[in-house]
């Protein structure tokens, strides 16, 4: 007899701990897998301020509130973009439960797969007094920090691109 108060007892401090450590999930949202992409690839990542990791990278984040990620690499200027709360399909349910409601049930991050191309410090931000001496310096720069190892061919096909169409929108 002795034995259903203490069992009565550990149910119910069982349930308060669950309601007490799942606050979190009632205010931001229960966790979503969302993926981060850049090119070049191996750029630092940081959500909200806090060091995550290096692209490609998957993450889980609270899909209730909006955070901002920002992406880092070495010859390349920062990229910053935005997950953010869009309404699924399932808001458009005629009836909706409070709990579902408060744990994300009905919103979505977007965009699942972010995808951010860095732009190299090596594109100017004009063209100069003479635009094909200013190209060529930078490319030549490019070829330098390839022989150099600092980047890789890939990243240098894509500086170069970056540069090429730099001047030919701004001639």
């Amino acid at each position: 007899m002795k034995l259903k108060p203490l069992f009565s007892l550990a149910c119910l401090s069982a349930l308060m701990i669950t309601l007490f450590t799942g606050c979190a999930s009632f205010d931001r949202g229960t966790p979503q897998e969302v993926i981060i992409l850049s090119f070049p690839t191996e750029a630092s990542v940081y959500i909200n301020g806090d060091a995550v990791g290096i692209t490609p990278i998957a993450v889980k984040l609270p899909r209730k509130v909006t955070h901002e990620v920002r992406l880092e690499k070495y010859g390349f200027n920062s990229a910053v973009k935005y997950f953010a709360p869009v309404a699924n399909e399932k808001s458009k349910n005629f009836i909706r439960f409070g709990l579902s409601e408060d744990l994300g049930y009905y919103v979505d991050l977007e965009p699942g797969t972010l995808q951010a191309e860095l732009k190299s410090g090596l594109v100017p931000n004009s063209t100069g007094s003479d635009p094909f001496e200013t190209m060529a310096q930078k490319a030549l720069e490019a070829d330098r920090q390839l022989e150099a190892g600092e980047i890789t061919p890939l990243e240098h096909k894509v500086v170069i691109e970056q540069i090429i169409e730099f001047f030919e929108q701004s001639i």
